[in-house]
């Protein structure tokens, strides 16, 4: 608050006692934006437009239509009180904002005007006071410095446009869930298909119904009154007729339809088509239906949020026991910014910077709305159409602007012609596939409503455009994405942009049909470890034929980590696609009543070898990125070469020599009857005097990372005769070969149904082994190894190594080797997995002199040295990241200065994790070519 007080105060100094409106405005109000308030991209119109033209023929001086702020400046010393002659009448500085503010479409409508003459600034607020009689605030510059919170507060992200379309979505949203319970309880069977199906168009239908009366679409209260004049008996035939009569044109209509009906417009495009057997309505639902339609506004929603909000609603989701969701439009726009978008804006910019002499500037922004009016997109995994809306609304503002530029430089009107509609960015244009028929029906609506409010904004340019009957309608197809030919629906060389958000299903979790699905886009390159999400990457390149079209796609990070990369992105890149911009992993669903979260990654894709990459990153999964341009973005989402690590074999060995191969623990595959399951289990196994003799500690990735204590009967080298006389020991191998006998005949463990005193591999060490966890916290800053004694047996979530020296201990517990196994190993749910032959069999090491050799192993030993410091604490407690002990953090640090400089650094590379990756995948690449 302090900087923010300075940074005001000296604003108010620079500019005291000066300003000219015509000459000083604009900078006036960019040095309070960028300097003062430290407002991000000015540049852009959504965040400050100078000189707006409105319908009026005048210029609004400066509005931000996010912070929802419009200003009428005037020259110093101007009197704020005084009446000037604008458009034939005389006006106050407030009433001329407040005619503007009123001539503006809704999703431009300030709500805070601020009249200012460079030394005093008026606020009124528009929601309190909607007449603007009197200001909220009023200051002089020189007390800027006290009052800069107010203007300040306008500009918060909670105070945007955005966030507040986004809560009056979600009451719409909540509005619908009544709306739909009502509605639920007057069918008998609501749940079935056929009446479920029923149940979501009635909704679908009443709201856009609700929608239509508040745009304008409908002469005003026009539901309400119908549905008022109604009676809970009769009302649900009234629908049915209201419905026929809105797919009906007005010429083919009964002549003697009643007066109640006249009233309401044809609107075709097939909303209205199918006729709905609507059952009885109570009294319950009639006054919810007039509740909803007489206390909220619904022009302003948005059809980006309030879709997804209905989709989740109309589809029964279990979701929402827990909270409606919904995917913010910023998160959006994450995707289809990098996409398409930026390019786009950046050329409409260009194309306003030319000189209008000469027709320079006419002919670019022609060229550039030709462009527009030709684009078409897919989104093959639609759900509500989020996507396909929020590009259309996109699109429809670049294309507003045009026709505002080209009325302003008197071109319109000359080009237009005999073509009485200058729109041509068409909902027809967008194309969807969704495998749920509710979804459809939401993405439908939600683009019609988009339409119309798009409309509103081209009105400001152009009154008297057609509103009804619809004459276009996005192509929406219900069905599974993965088994429909695309082409049908939209062909490949005519498609630009393939997008969207695949389901979130891990190659685990996928039912028979899914793995079906994919075995049948990837054929023959199908790889079982792939997740659902990538037959959605494999159709989109294959369909795409346009050299200069791409698509991009939301999905778990997943498909960049472990096994599955290579898979999915080798063949991609054989066919010409590479990666343009990536974000690495942030949260996605944060827009929910309940803050559930999804974390997500965004891969676009194209052929094209420029612009340069870019990579979007995340201090926090929860903030904004940072973007930077990079050489290349390879399949883990790094600056780096187009590598695959893939399995090395055991066999085969690690790529460096330095390093010991490692093995899988051992499996006991015994149902149970090996292992003693608490300590009243091993105190009967140790008062058998036989029994005792065979038992050991037994540690599995849980037990070594934690400190506690497991055994097992490790009977190796027990005589058959031990086994006999042991009741303990008889009883348990019995039972371990009646679990045997009795398994599927096809498995291990009938297989090895003949030894059931035995474990069903052997892969203990015999000598002193390093014990490394399978899987492990995706938290930890370091591995949790340990050393242990051939006397406690590994499990088979534990791996070992002989490591002799001590060489593989200091390579594993340094940073370098955690980057690599986050980068490269695969995950078990949300934890970090290790896996030999993935990640340590292809570990990049070097050649070390003996110097470099025996610092690493030093280091290691230190740490190993540091953690007997703390007796009695587990690995977990000593690696927790916001406990870890000072000694042993630093003792880590010095293993990495050596650790960094073995791998290749010059230097201890910090928290610089990318170089690390440079280093590693540098190294892979010269390595892995000079071993073939």
């Amino acid at each position: 608050m302090d900087d923010l007080k300075s940074r005001a105060a000296k604003f108010a100094e620079t500019w005291a006692g000066r300003g000219d409106e015509k000459s000083d405005t604009q900078q006036y109000w960019r040095d309070l934006l960028d300097k003062v308030l430290l407002i991000p991209d000015t540049s852009d119109r959504q965040v400050l437009w100078f000189e707006r033209r409105t319908a009026l023929d005048g210029f609004i001086d400066a509005l931000m239509i996010q912070a929802r702020v419009l200003v009428e400046q005037k020259s110093l010393g101007v009197d704020l009180d005084r009446p000037e002659p604008r458009q034939g009448s005389m006006v106050t500085p407030v009433q001329q904002a407040k005619r503007y503010s009123d001539s503006l479409p809704p999703s431009e409508r300030p709500t805070v005007l601020i009249t200012c003459n460079f030394g005093t600034f008026r606020l009124y607020d528009l929601e309190a006071d909607p007449l603007a009689r009197t200001p909220q605030s009023e200051f002089t510059l020189a007390d800027l410095p006290n009052h800069i919170s107010e203007i300040g507060r306008l500009f918060t992200h909670e105070n945007s446009r955005v966030v507040q379309q986004e809560r009056l979505s979600v009451k719409a949203g909540r509005r619908v869930a009544r709306l739909h319970d009502s509605l639920a309880k007057c069918f008998e069977h609501p749940d079935d298909p056929a009446e479920h199906d029923a149940l979501a168009m009635l909704t679908v239908r009443l709201v856009f119904c609700l929608y239509a009366e508040d745009a304008n679409l409908f002469r005003p209260d026009a539901l309400r009154d119908y549905v008022a004049a109604s009676t809970p008996e009769r009302l649900g035939e009234d629908l049915y007729d209201l419905f026929e009569v809105l797919d009906t044109p007005i010429g083919k209509r009964r002549r003697y339809l009643p007066e109640s009906l006249k009233a309401f417009p044809y609107v075709d495009g097939g909303l209205f088509a199918d006729r709905i057997d609507v059952p009885p309505l109570t009294g319950e639902l009639r006054d919810a239906l007039l509740d909803i339609s007489e206390g909220f506004d619904w022009s302003g929603i948005s059809p980006v949020i309030f879709g997804s909000l209905m989709e989740e609603t109309l589809s029964h989701d279990e979701r929402r026991k827990g909270g409606m969701h919904y995917t913010s439009v910023r998160n959006i726009h994450r995707l289809i910014d990098p996409l398409f978008l930026d390019g786009l804006k950046s050329e409409l910019e260009q194309a306003e910077a030319k000189p209008v002499a000469g027709g320079a500037r006419t002919n670019a922004l022609n060229k550039l709305h030709d462009k527009i009016a030709g684009l078409r997109f897919l989104d093959p995994a639609c759900g509500s159409g989020n996507f396909l809306t929020e590009t259309y609304l996109e699109l429809r503002r670049i294309e507003n602007r045009i026709l505002a530029d080209l009325d302003k430089d008197g071109q319109l009107a000359l080009d237009l012609g005999d073509d009485l509609n200058p729109v041509r960015v068409s909902i027809s244009h967008f194309h969807g596939i969704e495998i749920n028929g509710f979804a459809c029906a939401v993405a439908r609506t939600a683009l019609w409503i988009a339409e119309q409010q798009a409309l509103d904004d081209t009105e400001s340019t152009i009154s008297g455009l057609p509103r009804l009957p619809f004459t276009d309608t996005a192509h929406i197809q219900q069905g599974n994405a993965l088994r429909l030919d695309w082409n049908e629906l939209l062909p490949g060389d005519h498609c630009d942009y393939v997008m969207g958000n695949p389901p979130f299903i891990g190659h685990v979790t996928k039912t028979a049909g899914q793995t079906d699905d994919l075995k049948t886009v990837w054929g023959r390159q199908y790889d079982g470890y792939l997740d659902y999400a990538t037959g959605w990457y494999r159709k989109a390149a294959s369909y795409l034929s346009k050299p200069d079209a791409a698509f991009a796609f939301v999905t778990t990070n997943s498909i960049t980590q472990g096994q599955p990369v290579g898979p999915l992105f080798k063949p991609l890149h054989a066919d010409g696609w590479h990666i343009r911009f990536a974000h690495r992993t942030f949260a996605w669903d944060a827009q929910s009543t309940d803050n559930a979260h999804v974390h997500v990654i965004i891969i676009g894709l194209g052929r094209k070898a420029k612009p340069a990459p870019v990579l979007f990153e995340y201090a926090d999964i929860n903030g904004e990125p940072t973007a930077r341009t990079v050489d290349n973005i390879n399949g883990y989402l790094i600056d780096g070469p187009d590598l695959y690590v893939g399995k090395r074999s055991q066999k085969t060995g690690p790529v460096s020599p330095l390093l010991d191969v490692t093995d899988s623990g051992s499996m006991p595959l015994d149902g149970g009857n090996l292992l003693l399951a608490d300590r009243e289990e091993y105190a009967k196994a140790m008062a058998d005097p036989i029994a005792a003799r065979f038992v050991r500690p037994f540690r599995m990735g849980r037990e070594l990372i934690n400190g506690t204590d497991r055994w097992c009967l490790w009977l190796r080298d027990a005589e058959p005769g031990e086994l006999r006389k042991s009741s303990f020991l008889k009883k348990r191998v019995d039972a371990c070969a009646e679990y045997r006998r009795n398994a599927p005949m096809k498995g291990d463990a009938y297989r090895h149904r003949a030894t059931p005193w035995l474990f069903r591999d052997d892969h203990q060490p015999s000598m002193n082994y390093l014990a490394i966890p399978k899987v492990f916290s995706e938290d930890r800053e370091y591995m949790t190894c340990d050393w242990y004694t051939p006397d406690i047996i590994a499990g088979d979530m534990v791996y070992t190594s002989p490591d002799r020296d001590g060489l593989a201990f200091a390579v594993i517990e340094s940073r370098m080797f955690m980057t690599w196994q986050q980068t490269i190993g695969g995950r078990l749910e949300s934890r970090c997995r290790f896996s030999n032959t993935v990640i340590w069999n292809n570990l990049p090491l070097p050649a070390l002199d003996d110097d470099t050799r025996m610092a690493l192993i030093e280091a290691g030993r230190n740490v190993l040295a540091t953690r007997a410091n703390h007796p009695g604490q587990s690995l977990a407690d000593l690696y927790d990241p916001d406990y870890m002990p000072t000694d042993l953090r630093a003792a880590h640090r010095e293993l990495d200065k050596v650790a960094d400089v073995a791998f290749g650094a010059d230097r201890r590379l910090g928290d610089d994790d990318d170089a690390r990756l440079k280093i590693l995948f540098d190294s892979y690449a010269r390595m892995t070519a000079e071993r073939g």
